[in-house]
């Protein structure tokens, strides 16, 4: 195992240079600092340890331990501190996303302004595997089952280097190493808790996993390998294809359909020309289903989080949506403005609004029919979302409780609409219920025509 490691560490820096060992405690990264005190290569190494507070004393204890471990070695040490749920829930994204954030930035600044060539991280075999998996759940091009390189940059980063000089090694390996040499090491407490995906991925989807195949591991590992090779040639497709269908622009990106719809797997081409932007797979199914279907072109606009797609004549046209040569529309990031009847579509999900005098208020799934007047606000769903459900005397209702009561699988509830009021109160979760005060009488007439919503 030694022989491997300095092996790896000498290919992947073969002038050597100075290292710094992102050491946890766990025995992952305290085998990998074992191994960096008996490495024959020409590297020096440093330690450097994250406090996240996430485990109250058990989080200090492990600190104090790699504290000690450094000392005992030799090998000067570095740590920093941080409140990683107070930045998640400021912020919006989950603990483990916190985290990633900060230890990342952390190392990429040290490398930049502490003259280290590289960071060294204990990801292992069994990592790399689950990493596959949990990308494919959640949904991956081939980017996502490529498998973690031994060397790589850190995100937003062109010079600060991430090793992985573990990579090859499977978890019992690591256990046999660690047993053999009589070392010590700190066990997380939340590594056994299967409210994490990687834990209950790790801890019961594996050893089923053992049980098919005894070394599922070496086979995962293999195709990884191949997946690697695969990206590897559509990369090379793309080189060649992309800049005779699309050019960068100072303002964003400009795509020629016709010729991109020319290409051969255009509509692989067109996923990987979206892909740096953000949009999800509904905006490109719909932008599939437009240039496949030679109907009108112009005037569509697709939505990402930071950015637009819009539709002319004879482009597509990426800009960011704050951008000054962004057309301003009534749709915004957070919701579109209705302001007559017509087709729409909010960040890939598609509806069309018109107007009826005469209906019957019981609809078919996907309609709403409302007493409303234009122009009003569709929006995606949010956290906290209510309304007060016809026939239930104006109580109110969340629309997380609604969905449980409806059935609605994961991915309707990721693309309900609601028309929006005040604050978190919707009129309508389109496609299903009507707030009391938009509904309609059993049988409605008006002078005033009812307006109507469909999703396509």
């Amino acid at each position: 195992m030694q022989a491997r490691f300095d092996s790896c560490l000498d290919g992947l820096l073969p002038g050597g240079g100075a290292v710094l060992l992102a050491v946890s405690g766990g025995i992952d990264s305290i085998v990998m600092a074992d191994l960096a005190v008996n490495s024959s290569s020409a590297c020096t190494f440093e330690v450097a340890h994250c406090n996240f507070h996430l485990r109250g004393k058990e989080s200090d204890g492990d600190e104090a331990f790699v504290r000690e471990w450094a000392s005992a070695h030799g090998m000067p040490f570095r740590k920093i501190d941080f409140d990683t749920k107070e930045y998640a829930e400021t912020h919006g994204v989950s603990i483990e996303m916190a985290a990633r954030e900060f230890r990342y930035g952390w190392f990429a600044s040290l490398c930049t302004g502490e003259g280290f060539k590289a960071v060294a991280v204990a990801h292992n075999a069994n990592d790399n595997a689950e990493t596959l998996f949990l990308n494919l759940l959640r949904g991956t091009g081939l980017k996502g089952i490529r498998g973690m390189k031994e060397s790589s940059y850190i995100n937003g980063s062109d010079t600060a280097l991430l090793l992985r000089p573990m990579l090859s090694f499977p978890r019992r390996v690591i256990l046999e190493y660690a047993t053999s040499h009589g070392l010590s090491w700190r066990e997380d407490s939340s590594n056994s808790d299967t409210v994490y995906k990687r834990n209950l991925i790790r801890n019961e989807v594996f050893p089923l996993f053992e049980k098919i195949n005894p070394s599922f591991l070496e086979t995962i590992t293999a195709d990884i390998s191949r997946f690697d090779q695969a990206g590897t040639i559509t990369d090379d497709f793309v080189a060649v294809h992309a800049p005779k269908v699309a050019r960068r622009e100072r303002s964003g990106l400009v795509i020629d359909p016709l010729k991109l719809s020319e290409t051969p797997h255009w509509e692989y081409l067109l996923y990987r020309l979206l892909e740096p932007y953000g949009f999800n797979e509904s905006v490109l199914e719909d932008l599939i289903r437009l240039i496949d279907s030679g109907s009108t072109f112009s005037g569509r606009r697709f939505f990402s989080n930071e950015y637009v797609a819009l539709t002319s004549r004879d482009a597509i046209e990426v800009l960011p949506i704050e951008d000054r040569h962004y057309p301003r529309r009534p749709f915004t990031r957070s919701g579109c403005e209705v302001q007559g009847a017509g087709e729409y579509s909010l960040e890939g999900i598609r509806f069309t609004v018109d107007q009826v005098e005469i209906v019957d208020p019981k609809q078919p799934v996907g309609t709403t029919v409302v007493n409303l007047r234009f122009p009003f606000t569709v929006r995606r769903w949010q956290s906290g979302d209510w309304m007060r459900p016809l026939g239930m005397n104006g109580r109110r209702k969340k629309l997380s409780d609604m969905f449980v009561d409806l059935k609605l699988s994961a991915g309707q509830k990721e693309r309900a609409l609601v028309i929006a009021d005040e604050g978190s109160h919707v009129l309508a979760l389109i496609g299903y219920r009507v707030d009391e005060s938009v509904a309609l009488q059993v049988q409605y007439q008006a002078t005033v025509p009812a307006i109507r919503i469909r999703l396509i």
